[in-house]
C-alpha cells in the first residue's frame, strides 16, 4: 500500500515523532509510506536517514491554494491510496488537494492530537474518510463538535522505549553537574514546550511550597528539585515566577532536550498540570522510564496514567495537592517503587511504536475494503 503523509510543520515535537515512527513501521511492514513537509523541516532530516521516501512542500496555512495544487501534483504523479493528514493546518489544503487530483479510490485520514474545543464538524466532515484520535478525550471532543462516531478511530500514539539510564550513568551526572543539581536530590522530572496551557507555573508553585513546608524535615535530607526539559514563549515569565517565590536554586530550566533518557535516569517522578493535552507522550516516556507521576486532569494524561497504581491525578490548578502528592512520593520510598514498576509495565505495554503502527495499519485496511 502506498501512503502519502503530509506534515505542515517546520519544527520537532511529539506529533513530528509520531509521523516519523508510522512510517518506519509501515516501511517496515512492507509498505511504501511517502512522508510530505516543509523543505529543511526536520522530519524529512529524520525520514531521510532511516532511508524513508520524502517530498519537500510548505503548506503555509490552512486556506493555502498554492500549496494544494502541488500537493495535488503530486497526488496525480503518486497515486497513493491513502492521504494521511497529521496535524490541524494540513486538513483543509488536503481535502482541496484530493477533490483537485480526482483519484477515485484515494482514502483521506486526518489525525487529531488536541483536545481543544472544535468550532463545528466541517473540518473533518466531507471527504475526510476517518479521523484518528490519539485518546478518547480526543474522540469525545469529535463526538461533541458532531463527527459520527463511526468515522473515528482511536489508536494511542506510541514511542520507542530505550532502556532507562541508571541514576548513575555518564550522561546523567553529566546533565545534573551542568545544572547545578546536587548528586542526592530528589528530582521532579518535567518535559514540554513551555506555553501557557502546560501550566508549569503550577509545578513552580508546588515545588516551592513543598520546600517551604517540609524545610525541616529536608534539611538532613535531599531537598526537591525541578529539572524542566524545553524552549518556549513563556521561558523568562517562568524564570521570574521561580525568583519571586525563593525557589531559583531548585527550579533548573534545561533547555529543549532532544535525548529525555538521562532527564528520566536523573528523576524520581514526573510532573505535568497541563490544562490541555491530547495524550502527551512525553509523560508516556517517563512511564516507561520507570517514574510514577503526577498529572492533572487534563485531557488523555487521565488515560496514560492509571491514578493509585502508576501515579496520582489531581485537579488542575490545585498546587496544594499537586504539593502533597510530591511530599507523598518523596516521604516514602515504597509506594514510589511500587507504582515505578507498575508504570513501566503497563506504559511499554500500551503505548508502544509498533501497537501504534498496528492500529494505524488496521484503519487502512478498512478504509480499502470499502
Amino acid at each position: 500500500m502506498l501512503s502519502l503523509h503530509l506534515s505542515t510543520a517546520r519544527s520537532w515535537r511529539g506529533g513530528e515523532n509520531q509521523v516519523y515512527l508510522l512510517a518506519r513501521g509501515l516501511g517496515d511492514a512492507g509498505q511504501r509510506p511517502v512522508v510530505v513537509a516543509p523543505p529543511a523541516a526536520p522530519l524529512l532530516a529524520r525520514c531521510g536517514d532511516e532511508k524513508i521516501e520524502t517530498r519537500a512542500l510548505r503548506v503555509r496555512a490552512d486556506l493555502d491554494i498554492y500549496g494544494a495544487l502541488k500537493l495535488a501534483q503530486l497526488l496525480r504523479k503518486l497515486r497513493p491510496q491513502v492521504l494521511h493528514l497529521h496535524d490541524g493546518h494540513a486538513v483543509l489544503p488536503g481535502k482541496i488537494a484530493a477533490r483537485i487530483a480526482m483519484l477515485k479510490n484515494l482514502k483521506i485520514v486526518a489525525h487529531r492530537r488536541t483536545v481543544f474545543k472544535l468550532k463545528g464538524k466541517s473540518k473533518y466532515g466531507g471527504r475526510v474518510d476517518r479521523v484518528i484520535a490519539i485518546s478518547n478525550a480526543v474522540k469525545e471532543q469529535l463526538l461533541n463538535a458532531g463527527i459520527a462516531s463511526e468515522k473515528i478511530s482511536v489508536v494511542y500514539s506510541g514511542i520507542d522505549f530505550p532502556e532507562p539510564l541508571s541514576a548513575d550513568a555518564p550522561e546523567v551526572l553529566r546533565l545534573k553537574q551542568a545544572h547545578g543539581i546536587p548528586a542526592d536530590a530528589f528530582v521532579i522530572g518535567h518535559a514540554a514546550a513551555l506555553t501557557s496551557e502546560k501550566r508549569q507555573a503550577d509545578i513552580i508553585t508546588a515545588v516551592a511550597e513543598a520546600n517551604r513546608v517540609s524545610k525541616g524535615q529536608l534539611e538532613a535530607g535531599a531537598p526537591i528539585h525541578l529539572a524542566i526539559a524545553g524552549a518556549g514563549e513563556l521561558q523568562e515569565e517562568l524564570t521570574q515566577r521561580a525568583k519571586a517565590l525563593g525557589a531559583e536554586k531548585f527550579v533548573h530550566f534545561l533547555g529543549f532536550q532532544s535525548n529525555l533518557r538521562p532527564l528520566w535516569g536523573m528523576s524520581s517522578m514526573a510532573v505535568y498540570a497541563s490544562e490541555a493535552e491530547g495524550l502527551c507522550t512525553a509523560l508516556i516516556e517517563a512511564q516507561g522510564a520507570g517514574l510514577p507521576a503526577a498529572v492533572s486532569r487534563a485531557g488523555g494524561m487521565v488515560e496514560v496514567v492509571e491514578d493509585g497504581r502508576t501515579g496520582v491525578i489531581f485537579s488542575t490548578g490545585d498546587t496544594t495537592a499537586l504539593c502533597q502528592t510530591i511530599l507523598a512520593f518523596h516521604d516514602d520510598d515504597g509506594l514510589r517503587r511500587r507504582m515505578a514498576e507498575n508504570a513501566r509495565v503497563r506504559a511499554r505495554s500500551l503505548f508502544s511504536s509498533q501497537a501504534m503502527v498496528d492500529g494505524i495499519a488496521r484503519v487502512y485496511r478498512e478504509l480499502s475494503v470499502r
